[in-house]
């Protein structure tokens, strides 16, 4: 499917943790396009684990950065908008230590409304966000894995702990999960959906793992895309480089489902490498053959220089930082798949 006749608005879903929903929301404002961000509520992890052991809802922390991300503001609301991501540093009660504001916000606004969908449209609507922002699932959900060795670990916090076996797979507890009917129709409304970047098996491949999600993708016309990671992660994808990142993803998405991959040939500065590394954050180099392999395995690879500019050193994150893809010049090669003859430069 290419782009539609004069007038008509293209679709995007994004389908990710925080990385891949953000990025995209970052790169495609002002594009006109229209954007919803489906977005993973499984992190078990900092405040968002204490709000879902606290509240019994699903976590907020990804979907609360993405609402940031999102957010247009009228000038009066703009305060509260920065306050989104504020972080209580210097809280006595451990538990309310480096919590975050709007994950409070989110449970207050679930508690008041009696469902955490509602909330998340409530907030959405406070901030005037451009984007439209979804969890996914919208009920509570543990993300488990079995390992290479079968034993099983549940968590998100767990599964992407170092020093373990090889995941072979990731699944959800309970099996059956709550996902917004509008999770669905824009899945099948859309003209093209994006997966990633982001943590492959904690971020990325969880957004897949309920079944009308998974059905929904698979029965849509839109054009499917996988931005692969630039660097590995510890604890997920040890050892991988751009083949294996693929034919995961291939695995969960469906045979012959994945149209495209966006790889990144840029190679990072030989500092930004070298910081990375301290953290067993290793940058993986695509090579010809690798491409090559790509494309044997169905999707068609799409390549560029995509990490990002002005890199100030590693970030100070509750997940461990790794190198990031430049937000305008992955839209603008996304634009530019779709025939979109508005594709900014991409040096905006």
């Amino acid at each position: 499917m290419g782009m539609k006749g004069p007038g008509d608005v293209p679709r995007l879903v994004t389908i990710g943790g925080r990385s891949g929903p953000s990025l995209i929301v970052q790169g495609f404002q002002g594009s006109g396009w229209v954007v919803t961000a489906i977005v993973t509520t499984t992190d078990s992890g900092s405040s968002s684990g204490v709000i879902r052991d606290r509240f019994g809802i699903p976590a907020p922390g990804d979907i609360r950065s993405v609402l940031a991300a999102a957010a247009e503001p009228p000038a009066n609301l703009k305060p509260l908008a920065d306050l989104l991501e504020h972080r209580f540093r210097s809280a006595q009660d451990p538990t309310l230590r480096n919590m975050a504001l709007g994950n409070l916000i989110l449970a207050a606004f679930t508690e008041a409304l009696g469902d955490f969908e509602r909330a998340v449209e409530a907030v959405a609507r406070l901030l005037d966000c451009w984007a439209v922002v979804l969890p996914v699932p919208s009920s509570p959900a543990t993300l488990c894995a079995r390992l290479a060795d079968g034993s099983i670990l549940r968590g998100e916090l767990n599964v992407r702990a170092t020093g373990k076996p090889p995941i072979a797979e990731v699944f959800l507890e309970p099996a059956v999960v709550r996902v917004a009917d509008r999770c669905v129709r824009a899945i099948h409304e859309a003209d093209l959906i994006a997966f990633g970047p982001g943590g492959l098996y904690c971020s990325v491949l969880p957004g897949l793992l309920p079944g009308p999600i998974r059905q929904a993708v698979r029965e849509s016309r839109a054009r499917t895309v996988y931005i692969c990671n630039i660097t590995t992660q510890p604890g997920q994808t040890d050892g991988f480089d751009s083949v294996a990142h693929v034919r995961e993803m291939a695995r969960y998405i469906g045979e012959g489902r994945l149209d495209y991959v966006l790889l990144n040939m840029q190679v990072p500065t030989d500092d930004m490498i070298a910081a990375y590394r301290q953290d067993d954050v290793h940058f993986m180099p695509v090579t010809p053959e690798e491409i090559r392999r790509v494309k044997a395995l169905g999707p068609t690879p799409i390549v560029g220089n995509f990490v990002e500019q002005d890199w100030q050193g590693k970030r100070a994150l509750h997940k461990l930082d790794t190198i990031r893809h430049h937000p305008h010049k992955v839209a603008t090669a996304l634009q530019t798949l779709m025939g979109d003859s508005r594709a900014r430069s991409p040096a905006a």
